[in-house]
């Protein structure tokens, strides 16, 4: 069995795992921690992801995507339900932090965490702080004040993630950074919030090439 083929086989492991923790919580607990929403007679969990509303269905000992017009790749599909799995009761603070802050692993995920959501953000931005902005418009983000460009987007309701650049100059090399509510552990594990957060850049990204009007889209940033 090739590399790609270890690795597909374990994203559906987890997935399964995944789908067999959700069947053990409670739907009112679940729906309190994370702002999804339960409809006891159809059985179907709603969760907005990238402020597109996800439906989960919890039918008798399975758990369904409806999918609709915009699958989920199975990556995608385990963070959903680990979002769902893992959160606890907790506020948002309004405190941003860096990923090497995050408890239980931040420091040690870092190189990780830069090479798949850091750099790619920096490479496609940090020469276009304006088309930063509209990618992230067009997914629901927000301007933020941070950098030579910053946005929020909200990969979950209760997981906003910032994307800030630099453009850089004859002396600085342009860079970006990734930052978190200091809350966000309490929502992902630090594994997942890797995911979330490069979900989020690579939607930015594929975002300004669509409106670029290139054709490769995923091919060319992934």
């Amino acid at each position: 069995m090739d590399e790609s083929s270890n690795l597909q086989s374990a994203y559906m492991e987890a997935y399964l795992l995944a789908c067999g923790q959700l069947l053990k919580r409670e739907p009112a607990e679940v729906c309190m921690n994370t702002k999804a929403v339960f409809n006891e007679e159809t059985g179907v969990y709603s969760v907005r992801y990238f402020g597109l509303e996800r439906r989960v269905r919890r039918d008798g000992g399975e758990i369904a995507f409806e999918d609709g017009e915009a699958p989920l790749k199975t990556t995608e599909k385990v963070l959903v339900l680990h979002y769902l799995v893992n959160s606890r009761p907790a506020p948002l603070s309004g405190r941003l932090i860096s990923f090497k802050e995050i408890q239980n692993g931040g420091a040690m995920y870092y190189p990780t965490f830069k090479k798949r959501a850091i750099d790619p953000l920096a490479e496609a931005f940090s020469g276009d702080p304006e088309g930063l902005y509209e990618a992230a418009r067009a997914i629901g983000g927000s301007r933020e004040a941070l950098g030579d460009a910053g946005v929020a987007v909200n990969i979950f309701p209760l997981v906003p993630v910032t994307y800030v650049i630099w453009k850089g100059d004859d002396e600085i090399a342009p860079s970006g950074n990734v930052l978190f509510d200091s809350s966000v552990s309490s929502f992902l594990p630090v594994e997942d919030i890797v995911v979330a957060a490069s979900a989020g850049t690579y939607r930015l990204i594929s975002e300004r090439h669509r409106k670029s009007g290139c054709c490769c889209e995923d091919s060319c940033i992934r």
